[in-house]
């Protein structure tokens, strides 16, 4: 006789299992790409290599929308990554995102042996980016994966941060004064900037003679600021973490369902 109790438990311990399994497979993947820059590759790149390189940002074209971000520094910015949040009870510790994505120019990272473009749509795509232009304050019901692009394992952008530019919060309220943007919600970003460090991994495509890297189902795109070093040396031990709790709660999970379904 099936106990639809212990069958629902069995159901959730197993998707409890998927999920820190997948974060396993994700700490494995990322440890393995930031891994690639100890290898020195050549500084002859060829279609479809995964290369990882730590260079100086070179913007081309600025990002969508990114003069109302208020940045001090007069620098261009090559891409974003933004998060739309509603404050519950105007409380700063319990905000929602419900709107998230990445803006990205034309920009560049060289070494100092090469310059390769950076395209970022497989981070957009990935993570189901909302696009800039097409939100406003509490367009969209909140879903868990509403803040995917904010929350990216493979984005890691930290030394750039703004928040609630007023520019950017009229355009996005449709406001005419800074009076009449909604008091409950609020705009952050993390930029890049022209000149900056960064570190890149990914694969890369060479587009009419041109080097671009990009993200791909076999080799995901990582950006970090911190440099690769610093970017993996928390991988091992959540690869260990996440894939050992995943192993148990795969376990449980076959004996509570098993139990459920009456099949011992």
């Amino acid at each position: 006789m099936v106990d639809l109790f212990r069958t629902l438990v069995g159901v959730v311990l197993l998707a409890s299992s998927l999920r820190l399994g997948h974060r396993a497979i994700t700490a494995a993947r990322l440890y393995r790409s930031a891994s690639a820059s100890e290898d020195g590759s050549s500084s002859t790149l060829v279609d479809g290599e995964n290369v990882a390189i730590e260079g100086t940002v070179n913007v081309r074209e600025p990002a969508p929308l990114s003069n109302l971000l208020s940045i001090d520094d007069e620098d261009s910015v090559g891409a974003y990554v933004w998060g739309l949040k509603d404050a519950e009870s105007h409380n700063y510790n319990n905000r929602i995102t419900y709107a998230a994505g990445i803006e990205s120019g034309t920009f560049t990272v060289d070494d100092g042996r090469r310059e390769i473009r950076i395209d970022t749509d497989w981070l957009a795509e990935t993570h189901d980016s909302a696009d800039i232009t097409t939100v406003s304050p509490g367009w969209t019901v909140t879903t868990g994966l509403s803040g995917r692009s904010w929350k990216s394992p493979y984005i890691e952008l930290e030394d750039n941060s703004v928040d609630n530019p007023t520019p950017m919060m009229e355009y996005l309220s449709d406001a005419d004064a800074p009076e009449e943007i909604p008091d409950d919600e609020y705009f952050e970003a993390r930029v890049i900037l022209d000149g900056e460090m960064l570190a890149v991994s990914g694969e890369i495509s060479m587009e009419q003679g041109t080097p671009v890297l990009k993200g791909s189902e076999e080799e995901p795109l990582v950006l970090s600021e911190q440099g690769f070093a610093e970017f993996s040396r928390s991988f091992p031990s959540q690869v260990l973490k996440y894939g050992l709790i995943a192993v148990g709660f795969g376990a449980l999970a076959s004996l509570v369902l098993a139990s459920g379904l009456g099949i011992v």
